[in-house]
């Protein structure tokens, strides 16, 4: 997988981002003239650090591998229960943030909660395998 490929999430996210500017404008909050840009554009980045989250968390669920630095990579039965972690956690902080807009205040706090308890999962798992993490990209190994 190439650069391009691996973070075309990214790039994606943010030309949707763009992509709804008048909605966005519309729907969100009232803001001076100079600043409707810096906020549509780290608001674009937002989202597509969101959606290079979910990818990398549908490779460790679905492909069994999560990316460590230094050409590594946690494979196996880790790299899905962090995939699935990761996956969880923003799908559970987008209902969150879905529940808040509608005025239901705790049922929002209970998802953020579990979103937050998500996250964390996926971090100390993360952690836990990082040491045993398999080189992928070895030089003595041809």
């Amino acid at each position: 997988m190439g650069f391009w490929t691996y973070y075309s999430p990214l790039g994606l996210g943010f030309l949707l981002t763009l992509a709804l500017h008048d909605t966005i404008r519309a729907h969100g909050p009232v803001l001076p003239g100079w600043a409707e840009w810096p906020f549509l554009v780290g608001l674009g980045l937002g989202v597509g650090l969101v959606c290079q989250l979910l990818m990398i968390g549908a490779q460790g669920l679905f492909a069994q591998v999560l990316p460590v630095p230094v050409g590594r990579s946690i494979r196996g039965r880790a790299a899905v229960v962090g995939g699935g972690l990761i996956v969880a956690g923003v799908a559970l902080a987008a209902v969150a943030c879905l529940l808040y807009w509608e005025g239901l205040r705790a049922a929002s706090l209970i998802v953020a909660a579990l979103s937050g308890t998500a996250a964390g999962g996926a971090a100390i798992t993360y952690i836990w395998s990082w040491p045993v993490a398999v080189r992928d990209f070895d030089r003595g190994r041809s």
